[in-house]
């Protein structure tokens, strides 16, 4: 970095000792230094823990003092347990810093001074990100299907079929995405003009800075517990005969448990600084000299020429906080138990039950901050016609821009539910017992949802503009001077908090129970059931700002 500013040094030097003057005239001087530093700090955690302890066990027992003919049993047992943890940190920024300074030095007759031009640009990005996210799934998961079958006659066992599934699931899906674009412009031209004696030449200056500050942090935890048992034990125990009807059973027990939490923060901060200080000293007031050049850039004794001053400053801070937990918690049995104890003859119909006990908690927080400043400085400044030590126009023009965003939410999605359902169909006789099907579809539902949502636009356009004209002066007038001061704030805080608690203790039970010491004849027994428990939060905080501001001054040319 040193290296290049001496280089530049060393070709400012050459040119300032350039033969382009007549005799004894300052050379132009000019300075630039652009400045950038972008720095990012991204930090991601995810963990992701399955533990499970499932048995799934398809045992049929026959034991008998005659025959025992078994039908076939079939069960189709599927426990997973599932832990997915996606965290993922993206951070773009991108600075770009364009300086354009032109100094024209002009010819000069006897010591003038040359012009001088400064600028300075700094651009200074600074990203944060954080991002955690935990899933956890624990199940205890037993899936059984055992038909047993004991009899001291002939047990002829018909089908047992069984259908279980335990399921347990946490997602944590936690992102930020961090995009900073920051555009600086600055452009000078200074002009020297013709000087006859002693003239002072034209001085500019020009800043700008950019300042953007994102901060983001996301946490996101998903928690599935769940304990569950899906059981189709039909059991025949007789002194006589059993005949078993088909025994088949659809079973659910799902624990699911999903967190999403994004931070989305995007700043755009474009600035365009232009000044163009040109002296226009008049000599006489004539339209031409007699070397044929245009006489309006001629001055004759001792006049200073133009100054500008121009100031451009945007700052976006944006902080950004994002925390999700969702829990489910679920200890669920489904049993489909037909059972036969008969000391004469049982004949069972077909048991079927679909049951389903689901817990569910949901959360989905988000935070998305878009900030977008727009800043437009423009500055010309002319000198007029000055015959004697006439002071040359000058000019202010100061724009500040600062826009802050403090966003923080909270979402909690809790969902506890302990349900049993059960079909157990029970005969018990000393004569005959002959079963109708007994059919069940039970559901057991706990679903707790919360939404929880910030949303800020934050939108500042700035305009300046100044025109400053001098005019004609006689001896020892002093220019036209402006001075303009545009400045807009912005500020934004949002809290959202998003609480949703589902806790349901529900059981749905189809028992029909016969017994009798002569002949039982049942007929079918159906129950549809359901117990849901609900809970729905949605928050949300949505902040638009939008700040127009346009300044435009013009000083009128006096003559004397």
């Amino acid at each position: 970095m040193k290296a290049k500013l001496l280089s530049v040094a060393v070709v400012l030097a050459a040119l300032a000792l350039a033969p382009s003057a007549l005799a004894d005239s300052g050379g132009a001087g000019g300075f630039q230094a652009g400045a950038q530093s972008a720095s990012t700090g991204q930090a991601a955690l995810g963990a992701a823990v399955s533990n499970q302890n499932a048995v799934n066990a398809n045992v049929p027992v026959s034991v008998a003092g005659g025959n025992v003919a078994s039908g076939p049993s079939s069960a189709t047992q599927a426990a997973t347990s599932s832990a997915t943890t996606d965290v993922s940190n993206k951070a773009k920024t991108d600075q770009d810093q364009n300086l354009r300074q032109n100094i024209g030095g002009s010819g000069c007759y006897a010591g003038c001074g040359g012009a001088g031009g400064f600028q300075a640009g700094i651009q200074n990005a600074n990203t944060s990100q954080l991002a955690a996210g935990l899933a956890s799934s624990h199940q205890n998961a037993v899936n059984a299907n055992v038909p047993v079958s004991i009899a001291g006659g002939n047990v002829n066992s018909g089908p047992s079929s069984a259908t279980q599934n335990a399921s347990s699931s946490a997602t944590t899906d936690v992102s930020n995405k961090a995009k900073t674009d920051q555009d600086q412009h600055l452009s000078q031209n200074i002009g020297g003009s013709t000087c006859r004696l002693g003239c002072g030449g034209a001085g500019g200056f020009q800043a700008g800075i950019q300042d953007a500050q994102t901060e983001q942090l996301a946490v996101g935890v998903a928690k599935s517990d769940q304990n569950a048992v899906n059981a189709n034990v039909p059991v025949s125990i007789a002194g006589g005969n059993v005949h078993s009807g088909p025994s088949s059973a659809t079973q659910n027990a799902t624990s699911t448990a999903t967190t999403d939490v994004s931070n989305k923060a995007k700043t755009d901060q474009d600035q365009s600084l232009r000044q163009n200080i040109g002296g226009k000293n008049r000599g006489c007031g004539c339209e031409s000299s007699k070397d044929g050049r245009d006489g309006k850039d001629a001055c004759l004794a001792g006049c200073g020429g133009a100054g500008g001053f121009q100031l451009g400053v945007q700052k976006a801070s944006t902080e950004q906080a994002a925390i999700g937990i969702a829990k489910s918690d679920q200890n669920a049995v489904n049993s489909n138990t037909p059972v036969s104890v008969a000391g004469g003859n049982i004949y069972s119909g077909p048991s079927s039950a679909t049951q389903n006990a689901t817990s569910t908690a949901t959360t989905d927080v988000s935070n998305k901050a878009k900030t977008d400043q727009d800043q437009h400085l423009s500055q010309n400044i002319g000198g007029g016609s000055c015959l004697a030590g006439c002071g040359g126009a000058g000019g202010f023009q100061v724009g500040v821009q600062k826009a802050e965003t403090n966003q923080w939410a909270l979402g909690i999605a809790a969902s506890n539910q302990n349900a049993v359902n059960a079909n157990a169909p029970t005969a018990v006789a000393g004569g005959n017992v002959s079963s109708g099907p007994s059919s069940a579809t039970q559901n057991a539902t706990s679903t707790a949802t919360t939404d929880v949502s910030n949303k800020a636009k934050t939108d500042q356009d700035q305009s300046l503009h100044q025109n400053i004209g001098g005019g004609s002066c006689l001896a020892g007038c002093g220019g036209p001077g402006g001075f303009q001061l545009g400045a807009q704030f912005a500020e934004t805080n949002q809290w959202a908090a998003g609480a949703a608690f589902s806790n349901q203790n529900a059981v749905n039970s189809n028992t029909p129970n016969a017994t009798a010491g002569g002949n039982i004849y049942s007929g079918p027994s159906s129950a549809t059931q359901r117990a849901t428990s609900s809970a729905d939060t949605d928050v949300s905080n949505r902040a638009k700002t939008d700040q127009n501001q346009w300044q435009h001054q013009q000083l009128p040319i006096w003559k004397i």
